[in-house]
């Protein structure tokens, strides 16, 4: 059997056993198995994905990609059931060692089924887009990057705006001559001759 078969098989087993460990201690004194609290759900998600690493394609090669959310999603539905009853629980109720080793199987099993490559090894992940990738989440294509400039331009400083200069302009006064009054023109007055009397 490939490897990754192998580990995702023996983690789904470890899974649906931690289901009939304790997941809750009653005041120190009576233990509650998870196939008392919901954990047949827990057991059929590991066993479905157990089941495609067992009975999917070829034992001897890697799982085929369309496979691969056929055991995740099932680990990830599993890890978030625990989750929420980690959360829930109620004082006099101590977690059970079952219910952190079905927490701690569904984890591997999303790790290994994204980041192990069988016999290539481990494929680490870099950036988020490598997660996306390993998921089989589709990524917006890239835009095509437009051409950079040969020689990088120099900033040039922002030119700020100026108030118009006004200078104050005197009114130009140009000093005029007095004007002296003329004087009144006389007439001479013709001589007036006296009339006669008669």
């Amino acid at each position: 059997m490939e490897k990754k078969r192998m580990f995702i098989l023996i983690i789904a087993v470890i899974g649906m056993i931690g289901a009939f460990l304790p997941w809750y201690t009653v005041f120190g004194s009576i233990n509650v198995s998870g196939t008392e609290d919901g954990g047949w759900l827990v057991v059929i998600l590991f066993a479905a994905g157990g089941a495609i690493a067992f009975f999917a394609g070829d034992k001897m090669e890697s799982l085929a990609k369309k496979f691969l959310s056929g055991v995740w999603i099932p680990a990830a539905i599993a890890f978030l059931l625990i989750l929420t009853k980690i959360f829930k629980s109620r004082p006099g109720l101590s977690l059970g060692i079952g219910i952190w080793i079905v927490a701690l199987a569904a984890l591997a099993q999303i790790f290994i089924t994204f980041f192990y490559k069988g016999a290539a090894g481990w494929d680490m992940p870099k950036s988020m887009a490598d997660v996306k990738k390993a998921a089989g989440i589709p990524t917006p294509e890239k835009e095509p990057e437009i051409a950079k400039p040969a020689a990088p331009v120099t900033p040039v400083a922002p030119v700020t705006p100026v108030a118009p200069v006004v200078t104050p302009v005197a009114p130009v006064i140009t000093p005029v001559a007095p004007v002296t009054p003329a004087a009144p023109e006389v007439q001479e007055e013709e001589p007036v001759e006296p009339e006669p009397n008669e």
